[in-house]
């Protein structure tokens, strides 16, 4: 089992060299392994929908093979991963969805059957009635190509007469956060947690999220609880003297949800007591589309306790 790390864009021609060249779905005689897969049906949950389809190969040759598949997502931003397959690459189309070239964990044997399992996973907010992709997804293995259709099963389980569904092309987060007092510790140093909320109102394609945070001269540091790699900020500006980090955080923010980050922000012994100025913080979608208007910014006072 394999996720799909995003790579840069390519354009996947079903039928034709994937990757640029580079790795393409190896040949074989016309035919001589079919490929046939069902509809997504996306289900619904406390929030969000996920679903997966199962994809039945067939080498009708008497020569063993071995591969690779090619899935194109059918909603941007769903594809979570394909059980049965690794050596996952990929990138993603003209209209920014995913596409995942991943190579089969084992030969398949003349007349032997296989079934991989791809799952997909959508941050919308589940609905009263049904929906409908606009775009169909597909599976490619050794040139012979599979098409399906994905669907959103209503709240009440229906999956008739479906509506369009229309993704939101654009980010739609909400960023609050209160004043952060740093404290005297046991080593003389300062310390204080600054809680940042965020709530997604929308279901733009992402994978996590991205939160930036610039701290005010004085401040010798700042770290996230439960982040993913951190590095310094490079969308926020950060001025002179001042610390800037970012961190990823994994993991969608289904729409219509909130999620809470603690950072810990610290200065050094002998900071004067008093304000020391303006912390900022950001957070975006990560995979996703920028945001404007500045909603997903927030700005709070720090102030060291005397």
């Amino acid at each position: 089992m394999r996720t799909l790390a995003r790579a840069g864009v390519i354009t996947l021609a079903i039928g034709a060299t994937l990757l640029g060249g580079a790795a393409a779905v190896q040949a074989a005689p016309a035919g001589a392994v079919s490929v046939s897969v069902n509809r997504l049906i996306l289900e619904p949950g406390t929030s969000g929908h996920t679903g997966s389809v199962r994809v039945v190969l067939k080498n009708r040759t008497n020569e063993a093979w071995s591969g690779a598949v090619a899935v194109i997502e059918p909603i941007a931003g769903t594809y979570l991963e394909t059980s049965g397959a690794s050596g996952c690459t990929g990138g993603v189309t003209s209209d920014n969805r995913q596409i995942a070239y991943c190579y089969l964990d084992h030969d398949l044997a003349p007349g032997a059957r296989e079934v991989l399992t791809v799952s997909f996973r959508s941050p919308a907010k589940p609905q009263a009635y049904p929906q409908i992709a606009p775009a169909t997804g597909s599976v490619e293995v050794a040139g012979t190509s599979a098409e399906f259709p994905a669907l959103f099963r209503s709240t009440t389980g229906s999956l008739r007469n479906p509506r369009p569904y229309v993704q939101d092309t654009a980010s739609a987060l909400t960023v609050t956060a209160g004043a952060v007092t740093l404290t005297p510790q046991a080593d003389g140093t300062f310390a204080g947690h600054l809680p940042v909320t965020v709530r997604n109102d929308g279901d733009a394609p992402h994978s996590g999220l991205l939160t930036e945070l610039v701290a005010p001269a004085g401040v010798d540091g700042a770290y996230l609880a439960g982040s993913g790699p951190c590095i310094g900020a490079n969308v926020l500006p950060v001025p002179d003297g001042a610390y800037g980090v970012g961190c990823s955080v994994s993991g969608q923010l289904d729409e219509g949800r909130s999620r809470t980050f603690d950072w810990t922000i610290t200065a050094p012994a002998g900071t004067p007591a008093g304000p020391l100025g303006t912390a900022t913080t950001l957070v975006q979608l990560e995979g996703g589309p920028a945001q404007t208007g500045g909603a997903n910014i927030a700005a709070v006072a720090v102030t060291v306790a005397g």
